[in-house]
């Protein structure tokens, strides 16, 4: 089995693409250029974590972490290994990618040919 190479700028991925590959289609709540999702690392849902779509940074009300997508790829897997953290963020958006891609259409079965006497 050949490694498999994928090309994806992972420091380029905007934060809300990330949260749909988590879940999270849509935030909680927005204001302007804030979104507001639900903290998916904190299961006791009272975490907040408002994603800046202009900076594509994020920060969490509750905990104070905040950061870039490597950052919130840390929080929810707890390894600090760059390459282990772009396997997952690649895997998670890959997966999205996945869903989104319409499957092609079958085509019905062509008609027998009919015998003429």
């Amino acid at each position: 089995m050949e490694p498999q190479v994928i090309h994806l700028d992972i420091a380029k991925i905007p934060l809300t693409d990330f949260m749909k590959a988590l879940g999270q289609e849509h935030p909680v709540a927005a204001d302007g250029d804030l979104r507001i999702y639900n903290s998916p690392y904190d299961s006791s849902a009272k975490g907040a974590m408002v994603i800046n779509i202009r900076t594509n940074l994020w920060r969490d009300t509750k905990s104070g972490a905040n950061g870039g997508i490597y950052d919130l790829a840390y929080e929810l897997t707890g390894c600090a290994n760059k390459s282990e953290l772009n396997r997952y963020i690649a895997g998670e958006m890959n997966a999205l990618q996945k869903k989104q891609t319409p499957k092609p259409e079958e085509k019905p079965p062509k008609p027998k040919r009919k015998m003429r006497l």
